[in-house]
C-alpha cells in the first residue's frame, strides 16, 4: 500500500490502542491523586474519543497525509499533557513516550520531528501551568501494573502489523520483478531479461559446449498492418503473435520481444535442425491467426536460425548470424524460416502456402483498395 494512500486506515487501530491503554496508565495513576473531574474526563475523552475523532478528520479530508500529520501533533500535544498529569512519574512517561515515537516510525510519519517535539513541550508545559504538579519520580505498583497491557499488547500488535506490511510489501516486490521481466502486450520476456538470459546461454556454450540455437522472428509487412487497420488492431495481432510463439515453444524455450514486431527466441540444448522445426512451428502458428473483425487480414513471419558458436564474442554478434538469415528470408519472399549455416531450401508454412500482397488488402469507401507491397523488413 503507498504510503499517502489510506494512511487513516493504517493509523487508526494504532492510535486507537495506544490512546486506550495509555489511558489507562494516566487514569492508575490519576488513582492516587486528589479527585478532579476535569482532569479523569480530559483522560477519558483524549484516550477513547480522540482516535476516532482523528479517523473521521482524515478520512473526511482529499490530502489524508497532512491530515494524518495534523493528528499527530495532537497525538504529541496529549502525551505531553498526560506526562504532566502523571506529575512526571518517570517510569510511565518515558514507556508512553518512547512507543508513540515507534508508532509514529511505524506509520511513516518520522519526518518533521522538530514540529512534533514542541507540540509535546507545549502539552507539557499547558498542563503544568493547569495543575502545578509536583514531581512524583517513583510509580506505585498499581501504575507499573497498568504498563503492562500497553507493553505487551500494543507492542505485540504493532509487530504483527509491522509483519502483514513486510509481507504485503514482499509480495509486491515479487510482482514487479516479474513485470519488469514481461512485456506487458505480449506476454513474453522483455528484451534486458531476455538479453540476461542470452548471455547466459552463449557462456554455456563455450564453457560446456552447450548446443543453443537463437531465432529471430520479424513479422511480415507489419507497418501495413497499422497503416490500413490502426495501431490498437496492431496491439491486438501483436498479442496474438505473443501467444502464437509460447505456444510454439517447448520447455526449454525463452521467447523475447526484442523491439516493434520483432522477437527472439532462445532454444537451449537444441540442434540447428531442431530449432528449425521450432521456427516452422512458430510460423504455421502465427499463420493461423485470424482478427475477428477483419478475417480478410493474414499474418506471416519470417524466421532467422542461428546456432551458437565459439566465434560469437557477444550476444550481439549472434544475432547479427540470425539477422543475417532473417534477411534471406524476406528477400527470398518471407513467410519462411532460414538457418544461418546451412541456408535450407525456401520453405514456406503450410497454413499460408505463400501469403499473397492482396490477401491484406482492405476496402475503402469511395477510394479503392490500398496495396500493401511496401518491403518492410
Amino acid at each position: 500500500m503507498p504510503l499517502h494512500r489510506d494512511i487513516h486506515r493504517r493509523t487508526y487501530p494504532l492510535r486507537a490502542s495506544y490512546m486506550a491503554l495509555g489511558g489507562a496508565v494516566v487514569a492508575a495513576s490519576l488513582s492516587y491523586l486528589p479527585t478532579n473531574l476535569a482532569w479523569w474526563a480530559f483522560t477519558a475523552v483524549s484516550a477513547l474519543a480522540w482516535p476516532h475523532i482523528a479517523f473521521l478528520h482524515s478520512s473526511r479530508q482529499q490530502d489524508q497525509f497532512q491530515a494524518e500529520y495534523f493528528n499527530s501533533l495532537i497525538d504529541a500535544l496529549i502525551v505531553g499533557c498526560w506526562i504532566a498529569l502523571m506529575h512526571w512519574s518517570l517510569l510511565p512517561g518515558i514507556c508512553i513516550l518512547a512507543i508513540g515515537v515507534a508508532d509514529r516510525f511505524y506509520t511513516g510519519l518520522k519526518r518533521r520531528w522538530l514540529p512534533s517535539l514542541i507540540a509535546l513541550l507545549c502539552g507539557m508545559f499547558f498542563m503544568s501551568l493547569a495543575i502545578t504538579p509536583s514531581p512524583q519520580w517513583d510509580a506505585p505498583l498499581a501504575v507499573q501494573l497498568s504498563l503492562l497491557p500497553l507493553i505487551v499488547m500494543h507492542s505485540a500488535y504493532a509487530s504483527w502489523s509491522n509483519s502483514r506490511m513486510l509481507k504485503t510489501l514482499a509480495r509486491q516486490n515479487l510482482q514487479l520483478k516479474l513485470l519488469g521481466r514481461i512485456d506487458p502486450l505480449t506476454t513474453v520476456y522483455s528484451r534486458d531479461y531476455w538479453w540476461k538470459k542470452a548471455r547466459a546461454a552463449l557462456h554455456q556454450h563455450r564453457s560446456v559446449k552447450e548446443q543453443t540455437c537463437l531465432l529471430v522472428i520479424d513479422i511480415d509487412r507489419f507497418k501495413s498492418v497499422n497503416d490500413l487497420y490502426g495501431h490498437i488492431v496492431g496491439d491486438d495481432v501483436l498479442k496474438l503473435i505473443g501467444l502464437a510463439i509460447r505456444n510454439s515453444l517447448r520447455s526449454n524455450d525463452i521467447a523475447g520481444r526484442y523491439g516493434g514486431d520483432e522477437f527472439t527466441v532462445l532454444c537451449k540444448h537444441t540442434t540447428a535442425r531442431e530449432a528449425y522445426s521450432v521456427a516452422m512451428r512458430i510460423c504455421e502458428k502465427i499463420a493461423q491467426i485470424r482478427v475477428r473483425d477483419y478475417p480478410q487480414l493474414q499474418i506471416s513471419a519470417s524466421i532467422g536460425v542461428a546456432a551458437a558458436d565459439d566465434s560469437f564474442g557477444s550476444v550481439t554478434e549472434w544475432i547479427k548470424a540470425a539477422d543475417s538469415a532473417l534477411y534471406s528470408a524476406k528477400s527470398g519472399g518471407r513467410d519462411q524460416v532460414m538457418d544461418a549455416t546451412q541456408q535450407p531450401e525456401r520453405q514456406h508454412s503450410p497454413s499460408t502456402m505463400p501469403m499473397r500482397p492482396e490477401s491484406t488488402r482492405i476496402s475503402a469507401a469511395g477510394s479503392g483498395q490500398e496495396s500493401l507491397d511496401r518491403d518492410v523488413v
